[in-house]
């Protein structure tokens, strides 16, 4: 039983390090793990039939090509489980205190984005006491601290006149696939975190291998707009994105 509890530990790590990580050879996944590489690679073969990762070939200047692993969606889900716990806890309350004039007449879709919408504002509330510094580069270290904690960001590169931010892993993989909503959630929770504009330009769910932002820094003189949720598609509608202010910190 102890054996194999230890096992089941084992490959709960794996899919942890996958993960963050994005992908690995069973080299690097033998090193993070400090085990043989015959050890993770049996792990490996068990997640493989159950489903849970996924294997491509990488070709090299000389010899064999690589083998690469990878979470498949099942695996994502896996990972995500406690994401989705947290996102559950968001939309109930962000439901309940839903207004009768704010939704009368609207279409399904307004509503589920108002939900999400909702859902942003509360992360970013959770999460402001710990974002306290009024420099760009060092509020951006704390907002990838603060938000690595709930799946939505991993890390951040200075490219001189701009922040690029970025997440290996979906927090709420398939709930993004169905809908843009989710992944404009964690757009406006960023935003409203950094007390800048935030632009989405890359998403897991759209077929890259992370979801990335960009987060410029201000002309000399120059100030930030307020922040607001929503896209071009909502706002075609007739929806008009938020016009509430960033969130108020301690």
């Amino acid at each position: 039983m102890r054996l194999k509890g230890r096992m089941e530990r084992a490959r709960d790590e794996l899919i942890r390090i996958l993960h963050e990580r994005g992908d690995g050879s069973v080299a690097h996944l033998a090193e993070a793990m400090g085990m043989s590489q015959g050890s993770v690679r049996r792990h490996l073969d068990i997640l493989g039939a159950d489903g849970l990762i996924e294997t491509r070939q990488e070709r090299r200047p000389r010899g064999r090509p690589l083998t690469v692993y990878s979470l498949s969606e099942a695996g994502e889900e896996r990972s995500s489980a406690a994401h989705y716990a947290r996102l559950l806890e968001h939309v109930y309350p962000a439901l309940t205190s839903l207004d009768t004039g704010e939704v009368s007449g609207q279409a399904g879709a307004a509503i589920l984005w108002r939900i999400f919408e909702s859902v942003a504002e509360r992360v970013a509330s959770e999460q402001a006491p710990f974002v306290r510094s009024e420099e760009l580069p060092n509020r951006i270290t704390e907002v990838v601290s603060v938000m690595s904690e709930v799946g939505v960001l991993h890390d951040a590169v200075d490219e001189g006149d701009a922040f690029r931010l970025s997440n290996i892993g979906c927090p709420c993989r398939s709930t993004a696939l169905e809908t843009d909503a989710a992944c404009e959630a964690d757009r406006y929770s960023i935003e409203l975190l950094v007390g800048a504009p935030v632009e989405q330009v890359a998403t897991i769910a759209g077929g890259s291998n992370c979801c990335e932002y960009i987060v410029r820094k201000p002309a000399e003189g120059g100030g930030a707009s307020a922040p607001a949720f929503g896209a071009p598609e909502p706002r075609a509608s007739g929806r008009q994105p938020s016009q509430r202010g960033r969130v108020e910190l301690l």
